[in-house]
C-alpha cells in the first residue's frame, strides 16, 4: 500500500485548480487501496470533503510561488512520510528529498512574459522569473515521472530540457469537467434571458473565455472583430469572459479605442462569473473563438463544444493535436484570416453540420477518469521501482 501526498493548494482555482480537483475526484472513485493526503489552502480546506475513507485532507495554507512554499510547505510534506509526493503543477519544493511525480501542463512562461501586467517592481519581477526557471528546472530534474497533457507539451519539454529521457515523460490527456457536462444537458430557461439581460449581453454574440495574457492573443481577436464590423458581416457583439486584472484592463482600453460602444463586453470587469453563469453564457453563444498563440492542452473549446457551440480556433500544434477536424482553424497572427473563418462558421450551415459530426467522437475521447487511471499507473510504477 502506498502513502501519497497530493499538492492540492490550487484546488477550486482556475486552470491548475480544475486539473487537481478533477484528478482527486476520479482517484477517490478509482483507488480504495492506497492512502492519500490532500494538502489544501484554507478556503479549499473548508470546501473539500473527502468522498473516500482513504483520503485525508490536511491544511497547508502556504501561497504558491512563495518562499514559504519552499520552506514551511516542504517540512509539512516531509513530516507526512509518504512514499510519493504528487505535484500537479511545476511549483515543487525544490529540496524535497523523496520520490516526486509532477504534472506539468505547459511551458508557456518560458516563451511569453507576464511582465507587462505585473504590479511588482521590475527588478523583483525579474528575480521571480529567474526563480521560476530554477524551480521548473529542479522539478524536471528531480521528478521520477512528469505527466504532460499533450504531445505539444511533451515536445516543448524535450526542446527546453534536452536531458529529459522519453521514459520520464508520460502523456495523459485531460478531460471535461462532469459538472459542465451535466449543466449542458439543461435546456434554455427564463433565467437564461434574465442573466443575459443583467450582464447586458445581447444575442447573437461571439464568445471567448480565458485569461487575457499576451499569449492568449485577445488583441488580435478584437482586430478581427473590427474587420467583421467594418465589412458588415456580423451585427452582434463579442463577449469576453475572464478575471479582472492588469491584462483585462488593457483589453478593455483597446476595445473602447477600436469600438467606442458596447459591441465588446467584459462582464467579468464588474462581477464574478461563476460556473453556473458561464454555462448559461456558453449555451446561448453563436460561436466560440479561441485565438491563443500557445497552449498545453486548451480545455475551453472542448467545454464550448459540450454546449453544441461551434468553435473557431488558432492553428497551433496543440489545437491540431487535440481537436483534429472538429474545428475551423485560422492563422492567429492574421486578424483578416481570423475574421474570414468566423464569418464562414456563422454563415455556412454545411460547415457547422460537418463539424458537429466530428465533435461527438471527439468529446468521448477526453475523460478525467482516463487521466486519473494513467496517473495511478505512474504512482504504481514509481513505487515499484524502489
Amino acid at each position: 500500500m502506498m502513502r501519497i501526498a497530493v499538492d492540492a493548494r490550487f484546488y477550486n482555482e482556475a486552470g491548475p485548480g480544475r486539473y487537481v480537483k478533477n484528478i482527486i475526484g476520479e482517484l477517490e472513485k478509482l483507488d480504495s487501496k492506497n492512502s492519500y493526503f490532500i494538502l489544501l489552502r484554507k478556503d479549499a480546506y473548508t470546501s473539500y470533503f473527502p468522498k473516500a475513507f482513504n483520503f485525508t485532507k490536511i491544511l497547508a495554507d502556504y501561497p504558491w510561488y512563495s518562499f514559504s512554499e519552499q520552506i514551511l510547505f516542504l517540512f509539512t510534506v516531509i513530516f507526512l512520510k509518504t512514499d510519493i509526493f504528487y505535484v500537479p503543477h511545476f511549483n515543487v519544493p525544490v529540496f524535497y528529498p523523496g520520490k516526486l511525480v509532477t504534472a506539468i501542463p505547459d511551458l508557456i512562461m518560458h516563451d511569453y512574459s507576464t511582465e507587462e501586467g505585473t504590479t511588482l517592481p521590475r527588478k523583483y519581477y525579474k528575480f521571480k522569473k529567474l526563480l521560476y526557471f530554477f524551480v521548473v528546472f529542479m522539478a524536471v530534474l528531480k521528478s521520477k515521472k512528469i505527466i504532460v497533457p499533450s504531445m505539444a507539451t511533451l515536445s516543448d519539454m524535450k526542446q527546453h530540457y534536452k536531458f529529459v529521457t522519453d521514459s520520464k515523460l508520460v502523456l495523459a490527456y485531460e478531460g471535461i469537467d462532469k459538472k459542465i457536462v451535466e449543466s449542458s444537458k439543461e435546456t434554455a430557461k427564463v433565467s437564461d434571458t434574465l442573466l443575459l439581460e443583467d450582464l447586458e449581453i445581447r444575442k447573437p454574440y461571439l464568445l471567448y473565455v480565458g485569461s487575457m495574457y499576451l499569449h492568449k492573443n485577445v488583441d488580435r481577436l478584437l482586430q478581427a472583430f473590427r474587420i467583421l464590423k467594418d465589412e458588415k458581416r456580423f451585427e452582434g457583439c463579442l463577449v469576453i469572459i475572464g478575471k479582472k486584472d492588469q491584462f483585462s484592463a488593457k483589453i478593455k482600453e483597446l476595445a473602447q479605442k477600436l469600438f467606442g460602444d458596447n459591441s465588446v463586453l467584459l462582464p467579468g470587469e464588474s462581477q464574478y462569473i461563476d460556473d453556473d453563469k458561464l454555462s448559461i453564457i456558453r449555451r446561448n453563444a453563436l460561436c466560440y473563438v479561441f485565438p491563443s498563440l500557445k497552449e498545453g492542452f486548451s480545455l475551453t473549446p472542448l467545454e464550448a463544444m459540450v454546449f453544441n457551440v461551434p468553435c473557431v480556433i488558432s492553428d497551433i500544434a496543440c489545437h491540431k493535436e487535440i481537436y483534429g477536424k472538429a474545428c475551423l482553424y485560422f492563422n492567429p497572427l492574421d486578424p483578416k484570416d481570423m475574421a474570414e473563418k468566423i464569418d464562414l462558421m456563422i454563415t455556412d450551415e454545411q460547415v457547422r453540420e460537418r463539424l458537429r459530426d466530428e465533435v461527438s467522437t471527439l468529446l468521448a475521447k477526453y475523460d478525467w477518469a482516463n487521466t486519473a487511471a494513467d496517473t495511478l499507473k505512474v504512482f504504481e510504477g514509481v513505487f515499484k521501482d524502489g
